[in-house]
């Protein structure tokens, strides 16, 4: 973790917006960005209940290839810089008439193959001298990059952690998401445990779930079983379509049934009401679209 006088900051940096989406439904505000070399990225600003949350972007594109993801479909352009993150949350913060309530690296790109940016990001915002947001208002976002998970958890960071388990079937993991080649699922969930010991935090684990594909009663329980002993809330996602995917989204009924399933055996499960879907700025829709 840096010390000192803090990181060098400019609050005056053009922000680069090449485009502006709302959507009609819930007022998702969702933002494009065209950085100095044309590398595009998107943020967005979601609202619920008088509070206003900003959804940032590390990378232009992403490398990680997850099949249903839309900016995995991108590939890989570059890494934001520090100053280009904390451009997106002064844009978001615009968007919500200047007060913010929390903050998600969950947009485009893998934070914690931008480890570097982001952490400095981190630390501009947070700076007193700086954007004087707080660390605790601010969750980092993986599929699962073991080494990145142990850095935050061994850096004295405040930041909370989301970790998109995808599914729980290994196998089926895999191929959905390449980078549990790499991080099979058992490194992946030792490394929450050890975030969780050390920083004293509970994990957020996100599911997604995909119509008969992973969201049976009998999935809840692999699920149940998977997280034991691990101190953990998780979101449940309801799959949101982007172009040409082959996935269906889970009903209702089938979520409702799996969250029940998961709540019976004790573990704090939420069902998330995704946001901006009309305008592809729900959770794996980001794809830098005008």
């Amino acid at each position: 973790m840096e010390t000192g006088e803090g990181p060098q900051y400019n609050k005056t940096a053009p922000d680069g917006i090449a485009g502006r989406r709302v959507s009609a439904v819930d007022g998702t505000a969702k933002l494009l960005f065209k950085f100095n070399d044309g590398a595009p990225a998107e943020s967005v600003t979601l609202f619920n209940k008088g509070r206003a949350s900003a959804c940032l972007s590390s990378q232009s594109g992403c490398a990680c290839g997850c099949r249903f993801c839309a900016t995995g479909a991108l590939g890989f352009r570059r890494d934001l810089t520090a100053a280009e993150i904390t451009a997106q949350f002064e844009a978001c913060r615009r968007e919500a008439g200047g007060k913010l309530s929390s903050v998600v690296f969950m947009g485009m790109g893998e934070p914690f193959l931008n480890w570097e940016n982001v952490k400095r990001a981190i630390l501009v915002l947070s700076e007193q001298k700086g954007f004087n947001f707080p660390q605790s208002k601010m969750t980092v976002s993986t599929i699962g990059i073991v080494p990145g998970i142990k850095e935050l958890a061994a850096s004295g960071l405040k930041v909370k952690l989301a970790v998109s388990l995808v599914t729980s079937d290994a196998g089926q993991r895999a191929g959905l998401a390449p980078m549990d080649k790499k991080y099979p699922l058992p490194e992946v969930l030792a490394a929450a445990r050890e975030y969780c010991r050390l920083s004293r935090n509970s994990v957020f684990f996100e599911y997604v779930l995909f119509d008969g594909l992973n969201d049976s009663p009998r999935c809840a329980g692999k699920l149940a079983a998977l997280v034991e002993g691990i101190d953990c809330k998780i979101n449940l996602i309801p799959y949101n379509r982007s172009a040409a995917s082959e996935f269906l989204p889970s009903g209702e009924a089938r979520a409702k049934e799996f969250q029940k399933v998961l709540i019976g055996a004790g573990v704090r499960t939420y069902l998330r009401r995704e946001k901006g879907s009309d305008i592809l700025a729900a959770c794996g829709q980001l794809a830098a679209a005008k």
